[in-house]
């Protein structure tokens, strides 16, 4: 897949309803990936701020936001002043993840392969198809498998196959589950920033489905 030009002011949400599926690991690095291109500003709508003192530590700006009202009426403000605006949303299916599917132009749902986490993963995706139906279509949505043991494992191919009807686009890149992720922020780094072979395995991973995320927002576009 070819490198894509961002597209300027666009506001990118990772949600799911589920604590752990990965949301603000994947939020900070693309916060990373898209600053080393453009301006950036990482808001952190999840109510354990985990993602604030890691993205500070990085040099990215960020905004706290934990009122729907607020986010749905600030975020399209800040989308104005940024490139990019990138949204960790909260570990539930509440009020402020409606606030955020209301205003976002892409809709990010990291999902662990795992039969609990697949049977949960209905509450985001029913959200998702409400918020359109009221948005015309909006936001675009991509979801992906996060936190794999392995890209031929039994559980993995279950979930995929599980997933394969889901009326969300679902991703053929898969990330897995990497101690050089799990560290990053407690290292104030992301793997971008790491050097040894897993590290550079999970950058290309995530570099790809960055890219797709791209790919999707650019075929919205000319549609």
């Amino acid at each position: 897949m070819s490198q894509r030009k961002i597209l300027p002011h666009k506001i990118y949400a990772v949600v799911n309803q589920k604590g752990g599926a990965g949301k603000s690991t994947t939020a900070g690095h693309l916060a990373y990936w898209l600053n080393q291109q453009c301006a950036a500003l990482f808001v952190d709508a999840d109510g354990q701020q985990s993602g604030s003192p890691w993205m500070q530590d990085l040099g990215i700006n960020i905004a706290q936001m934990h009122d729907p009202e607020q986010l749905f009426e600030e975020l399209p403000v800040l989308a104005r002043r940024y490139d990019a605006v990138v949204v960790d949303g909260p570990g539930n299916a509440g009020e402020i993840t409606k606030s955020i599917l209301g205003r976002c132009d892409i809709a990010i749902v990291p999902n662990r392969p795992s039969e609990f986490d697949l049977r949960s993963s209905g509450t985001i995706v029913q959200f998702v198809r409400h918020v359109r139906e009221l948005r015309g279509g909006m936001p675009e949505a991509v979801l992906f498998l996060n936190a794999a043991k392995g890209k031929r494992s039994v559980l993995l191919r279950e979930a995929q196959e599980a997933l394969s009807d889901c009326p969300l686009k679902l991703s053929k890149i898969v990330i897995n589950d990497l101690t050089c992720i799990t560290d990053a922020p407690g290292q104030r780094k992301t793997v971008f920033q790491m050097r040894s072979e897993q590290a550079l395995s999970a950058a290309a991973a995530y570099n790809n489905l960055f890219k797709e995320v791209l790919q999707v927002l650019h075929d919205k576009k000319i549609s």
